[in-house]
């Protein structure tokens, strides 16, 4: 049933575009369709992690919020002792953590075992991002402190984000170096930050005209036209908090690559390092987070198995210098 809301919800809201948006530079009701639709349909799909000890549904916080969970999954062969806690993505309005199983298995596979982070969705109401950020922060730090009774390691731990979630997981990552940021975790200290096809600056979207002003109210909120949240809000805005190692992932055919390349261009500046993967394919399924979606198509499992390279040189400069 959860799962038909968040699609009801995606439909109703869809609908909300003016008509006069057609053949501008906006992301149109086809596009968040297709979009949406093939993560939304790995619920049910039978994969590696269920095979996998689990743990599933533990309250991060006491408030009996349905979504106020996280799934731990551990793996059963090779494994590194190492954590990826992954944070979905879904235009902040829809998306679940069940949906990311099948990607879970690429990291648990490979002996990493895997937190799957739910949190509030934007309702146009009482919830927007910076809840959103407050409920990522509150997960991260019950796994870090609860770690040991998790029979996880708190030492290294990554946090993984896709496209909505891609810009969640930066900024906790950034508030973790930073107690200036108004959301922030306390305890949770990541090894690496890895974002595939991720959101990263607000401001760029009122800019580029990338969005329509009725999608940007119904996934942000109503206090889109506040420049001064917006920008508190925006990973890009404290981008140098964080100075650990950073992997970003996006392709042609990724309708929000130009938030990627505005990280990378970003990196730059600051003359600090990233690995950077662009799938340069002309394949209508590479397009937003299709590693994800489609993990198992060619593209997808080039993304992965960069992503799979980048953990083990993080957990060898770790070793290295303990």
């Amino acid at each position: 049933m959860r799962k038909k809301i968040s699609i009801l919800a995606v439909i109703a809201a869809l609908l909300m575009l003016s008509t006069d948006i057609w053949g501008a530079p906006v992301v149109t009701k086809t596009l968040l369709e297709w979009a949406l639709a093939p993560v939304n349909k790995l619920s049910k799909v039978k994969c590696y992690a269920d095979s996998c000890e689990h743990l599933i549904g533990i309250p991060y916080l006491d408030d009996g919020n349905e979504r106020h969970v996280v799934d731990v999954y551990y793996a059963k062969e090779n494994r590194k002792n190492a954590v990826v806690i992954e944070v979905h993505g879904g235009f902040y309005v829809a998306g679940l953590r069940q949906n990311h199983r099948p990607y879970a298995s690429v990291f648990l596979k490979e002996g990493y075992d895997v937190v799957l982070v739910e949190y509030r969705l934007v309702d146009g109401d009482s919830t927007d991002v910076s809840d959103q950020l407050y409920d990522v922060s509150a997960a991260v730090d019950y796994v870090t402190l609860h770690a040991e009774e998790l029979g996880l390691n708190a030492d290294k731990m990554y946090i993984v984000g896709t496209s909505a979630g891609g810009h969640l997981a930066l900024y906790v990552a950034e508030g973790a170096a930073n107690d200036s940021l108004p959301v922030r975790p306390k305890y949770f200290k990541p090894r690496g930050v890895l974002l595939n096809c991720p959101s990263y600056d607000f401001a760029s979207y009122n800019a580029t005209g990338l969005f329509y002003p009725k999608a940007m109210e119904w996934f942000l909120g109503p206090r889109y036209m506040d420049d001064q949240w917006m920008t508190a809000m925006s990973p890009r805005t404290r981008l140098n908090a964080y100075q650990g190692p950073l992997f970003v992932s996006s392709s042609r055919q990724d309708f929000l690559r130009s938030q990627a390349l505005l990280i990378v261009e970003d990196c730059g500046m600051q003359q600090r390092p990233v690995c950077f993967v662009f799938i340069d394919s002309n394949h209508k399924k590479a397009g937003h987070v299709h590693n994800v979606s489609k993990p198992g198509l060619k593209e997808s499992q080039e993304v992965n198995s960069k992503m799979i390279e980048f953990l083990l040189r993080c957990d060898n400069a770790w070793q290295s210098a303990r």
